[in-house]
């Protein structure tokens, strides 16, 4: 077993506060995937994608929402819909 191994090891208990559209989501794992953090942020991923926000940049996990992610303490996503708008 490698150090790495040994620090992922132990990181994989660890869970964290994220915050989705400016709410805080408690208790997520801090290696975890976009659609788990929508579940436990109460919205559907059927409907909705997740983005990562730092700063003005944003990474989109649209069509990636089964990927392996390590997310941080206080780090902010927000959620997009994906459904379809309505029209007047």
């Amino acid at each position: 077993m490698t150090v790495a191994d040994t620090r992922h090891e132990g990181a994989a208990h660890k869970t964290v506060t994220v915050i989705v559209d400016e709410e805080p989501v408690a208790g997520v794992p801090q290696h975890t995937t976009p659609n788990e953090i929508l579940k436990r942020a109460g919205i559907d991923p059927a409907t909705h994608y997740l983005e990562r926000v730092n700063g003005r940049h944003r990474e989109s996990f649209k069509d990636e929402g089964g990927k392996d992610i390590t997310v941080h303490e206080r780090e902010k996503f927000v959620s997009v819909f994906t459904g379809p708008t309505p029209v007047s």
